[in-house]
């Protein structure tokens, strides 16, 4: 039996330090090209950042524009910001992910319909030909105000 633990034990280590090394890599590759983003926003200026799924729409930054969302209840993330632009249409033309009802947490796409659960969420495709989540820049408050970088 003892001999048999001998063998077990390294080959166990083995496997969890391979898996270990594997599950750390970040593969993901957006088809929003990376774009540098670094905004400093004051919500007090957009009203719509003050209710609870609010959003607000900024252009001529990031790949499509950013959409920042008010992300009301969670203490660590207050807000969330994405890339604006649909992930389905991208690659082709940029078609920009529009919020038809501010305070609902979703985006559309205009063009291919596609919705994406901006609210409490990772820009995650809920609805359309959309396969992957829009992209997530970092967001963080400091000082009363929102700071997007990536």
């Amino acid at each position: 039996m003892n001999r048999l633990l001998k063998w077990i034990k390294p080959i166990l280590l083995f496997c969890f330090l391979l898996a270990g090394t594997n599950s750390c890599k970040d593969d993901f590759t957006s088809v929003i090209p990376y774009t540098y983003i670094n905004m400093n926003i004051n919500p007090a200026n957009y009203i719509d950042l003050n209710i609870p799924a609010g959003t607000a729409y900024f252009e001529n930054v990031g790949f499509g524009g950013v959409l920042i969302v008010n992300n009301w209840g969670d203490s660590t993330t207050p807000y969330l910001s994405f890339d604006a632009a649909c992930t389905n249409e991208a690659p082709a033309t940029i078609s920009v992910v529009q919020v038809k009802e501010n305070g609902t947490g979703i985006a559309t796409c205009p063009t291919c319909g596609s919705q994406f659960m901006i609210f409490g969420g990772s820009g995650a495709p809920i609805k359309g030909p959309a396969v992957q989540p829009l992209r997530q820049y970092n967001t963080i408050t400091s000082s009363g105000r929102i700071i997007v970088r990536n």
